[in-house]
């Protein structure tokens, strides 16, 4: 039985993993949260202070966990000691972490979308922290470290899609950039592809996002008419421009049905 705790587990990202890992038998999950309640057995959740290191460590004696997977948010000095501190403790057990980053990493260098093998480029707080964070748990786990960079993530009960439906619904002003080209992915499909990465021991750098890059524009057009709504009020924005995008070198690792674009997951979006 592999014990898999997820880190955040009331977060978008990290629900979805619960629930996608809760279908197999062959994983047994627990997960943290810091204010939001989990769903899950009462017996398997842990509320996690990331200031408190005594915290996370009677949750990994506890658990003795093989795999975690980190969806965690919170201070990012507090964070980068927590993840060193819990890749110290795999280390000893020869246990594997899986560490959600983000598009971020590369947000000083938007001249074009980046590849796992690219070498990461921030200019934000957010973008420097990740990557620091990326290079000292592979530094201390080497292969036994995975690297999940996520792209912007929706999804039906995402906060992105309750902020646009209030937006629409309200007929107050939706903010697009038409010069920014990016790309998506849903909670469902980044968990679906954590687990089979988890299943079959695929190692390194994963851009988990979808296979295209598309317009700002062209994206929320295409969401917003999928939901219903016409004659909407549009802001364009056109100091923000360039790629902030990921694309993969490893699609090719996944099954058909894990391969998306960015209108497929329009389409996931609007389809009931």
């Amino acid at each position: 039985m592999n014990k898999v705790l997820v880190l955040g587990g009331s977060g978008l990202v990290g629900r979805a993993i619960i629930s996608e890992i809760n279908k197999y038998k062959g994983f047994q999950v627990y997960a943290t949260y810091f204010e939001s309640s989990i769903k899950l057995n009462q017996n398997r959740s842990f509320k996690l202070n990331i200031e408190d290191l005594d915290n996370i460590n009677c949750i990994l004696n506890t658990i003795k966990p093989q795999s975690i997977i980190s969806c965690l948010r919170g201070d990012y000095d507090k964070q980068l000691i927590l993840h060193t501190k819990i890749a110290e403790y795999l280390k000893k057990s020869d246990g594997r972490l899986y560490f959600c980053s983000t598009t971020n990493v590369f947000d000083n260098d938007l001249s074009k979308p980046h590849y796992e093998d690219d070498l990461q480029n921030s200019c934000t707080d957010y973008g420097q922290y990740k990557i620091e964070c990326e290079k000292r748990t592979i530094e201390i786990l080497h292969d036994n470290a995975c690297i999940l960079r996520l792209p912007q993530v929706w999804g039906k009960d995402s906060p992105r899609m309750k902020q646009l439906l209030k937006l629409l619904t309200n007929n107050e002003k939706v903010v697009i950039y038409p010069k920014l080209f990016f790309n998506t992915n849903t909670d469902i499909v980044i968990a679906k592809k954590i687990l089979y990465i988890i299943e079959h021991k695929l190692k390194g750098i994963f851009h988990l996002a979808a296979e295209d890059v598309i317009s700002h524009k062209d994206f929320c057009n295409e969401l917003i008419i999928g939901l219903g709504f016409n004659n909407i009020r549009i802001e364009e924005n056109f100091k923000e421009e360039g790629y902030f995008a990921l694309l993969s070198k490893r699609s090719n690792e996944f099954p058909e049905q894990l391969r998306l674009t960015n209108k497929e997951v329009v389409n996931s979006l609007v389809n009931v």
